[in-house]
């Protein structure tokens, strides 16, 4: 519902500016042009047939030259959409956690913000990207790479940029094991899209192989 009622403001608001801004170009030109041609001696009559006639020009080309930006605009947003591999709708994701996983010997330094794919946010897609890494001795991620990502590479890419940027710290007197591999999940969720899945594509709900990376991952949180 919030997706929806955020995404109709903003189609409302450009709405009214750009008709706004038409109406006072219309009033301005209308007001110069009949100004100008009873200046040079036409009648009030003539002059407000042609001035009426300019401003019906000014905006049927207004019009039409919103219609052809709107269409241009609508064609590289659907080529973005096919080259990032995003689905044409909106689709959310159900996220579950496991139980009874071991817990990873690093914790997290401060929370890990990863930046949402703007694309995808605008078509109201969800998603989940599932990261494997390993930790150096500066306790930063090296060797990234990707176990499992729904429904676009571009969630990965995300969550890699994010995770690049994180600093990890051993947990209490544990002293990991340098080489060990880890596994972080990143699910990209918009607040109030869940309705969404009764519109777009089904919900979308992780494997149970990823359990081990879901429980850590909470509780890395609980524990930050």
């Amino acid at each position: 519902m919030l997706v929806w009622a955020t995404r109709t403001v903003s189609a409302l608001t450009l709405r009214i500016a750009f008709f706004g801004g038409l109406f006072l170009v219309v009033a301005i030109a209308q007001v110069a042009i009949t100004t100008a041609l009873r200046a040079v001696g036409w009648s009030g009559g003539a002059s407000l047939a042609v001035s009426g006639a300019a401003v019906l020009a000014i905006v049927l080309s207004g019009v039409q030259l919103a219609e052809i930006v709107a269409e241009r605009r609508a064609a590289a947003r659907e080529l973005e959409r096919l080259r990032q591999g995003l689905p044409s709708g909106p689709c959310c994701i159900v996220w579950r956690t496991g139980e009874g996983e071991a817990e990873m010997p690093w914790e997290l330094m401060g929370a890990v913000q990863a930046e949402y794919p703007k694309l995808a946010r605008r078509l109201g897609v969800e998603g989940f990207a599932i990261l494997e890494f390993e930790i150096n001795s500066e306790g930063m991620a090296k060797n990234i790479h990707c176990v499992d990502v729904w429904p676009s590479q571009v969630f990965f890419d995300a969550a890699r940029a994010a995770l690049t940027q994180a600093r990890f710290r051993p947990r209490g007197d544990t002293h990991p094991r340098f080489g060990a591999s880890y596994r972080m999940p990143f699910v990209f969720r918009i607040a109030g899209a869940a309705r969404l899945r009764d519109r777009g594509r089904k919900a979308q709900a992780p494997r149970p192989a990823l359990k081990a990376a879901t429980q850590a991952v909470e509780k890395l949180r609980r524990s930050a």
